[in-house]
């Protein structure tokens, strides 16, 4: 709508709120009801005011869109089981394998192919042994902390 089409909406509401004030305060004079006018303009307002707002939200038309989104569906799940999996083994095992071991190394080789850090560079290269939750969590996070390249 542009703006003197506003504008002339504006308009013709006000004007229709004139008469419908002036109209209803005639009216209830007529009748004897000795209406007070700042009050029955207040109600009157508040009247037509809620009937443009219902008149306005039902003439709306439906929202173009297409076809909703697909419900999302996370696309490393099954790798999760699988990770979860090693990790409860590792901490289960009486004597753990390189499973968890060689799982780092390779998110880490993800990361960085040449393992530059010192750290994680000794993981690999280091036999297979028990790992705490504190080693696991710090191997996590030195594999998460972004590198600068050199």
């Amino acid at each position: 709508m542009t703006r003197s089409g506003t504008v002339r909406s504006w308009g013709s509401r006000l004007g229709t709120l004139v008469l419908v004030v002036l109209g209803g305060q005639v009216a209830f004079t007529a009748l004897d009801f000795d209406p007070r006018l700042r009050d029955w303009a207040l109600m009157a307002t508040a009247g037509v005011v809620l009937l443009w707002l219902a008149f306005d939200a039902l003439g709306v038309e439906d929202a173009p869109w297409d076809d909703p989104l697909a419900a999302y569906a996370r696309p490393d799940a099954a790798d999760d089981s699988v990770h979860h999996r090693v990790l409860t083994n590792h901490l289960a095992a009486r004597d753990p394998g390189p499973a968890l071991r060689n799982l780092l190394v390779d998110l880490a080789r993800g990361r960085d192919p040449d393992l530059r850090d010192p750290e994680l560079r000794a993981l690999a290269e280091s036999p297979a042994r028990r790992l705490s939750a504190t080693d696991i969590d710090r191997y996590l996070t030195r594999i998460e902390t972004p590198r600068d390249h050199e």
